[in-house]
């Protein structure tokens, strides 16, 4: 058995229908949709954390840390074009 744990369910976490701690039987699947919840949560809700994956063994864990406000870097790159 698998189980997805979400480290720190922040406000966007609380608001979805995402659940916390899912248990799989099969390691495959619980490595696809943590995957996939992952890739939602990074693209669907506010952009003040990103979301990463990662597999512990009978556990996968998705962490979250701060965003860094990268404003500044993307008007040097449109300078860059």
């Amino acid at each position: 058995m698998t189980k997805i744990h979400i480290e720190n369910e922040c406000r966007c976490f609380k608001k979805s229908a995402f659940e916390n701690d899912l248990t799989f039987e099969d390691k495959e699947d619980a490595l696809m949709k943590a995957k996939i919840m992952e890739c939602r949560m990074n693209q669907e809700f506010c952009h003040t954390h990103y979301f990463e994956a990662e597999d512990m063994g009978d556990e996968i864990i998705i962490r979250s840390k701060l965003r860094e406000d990268d404003e500044d870097d993307d008007d040097d790159d449109e300078d860059d074009l």
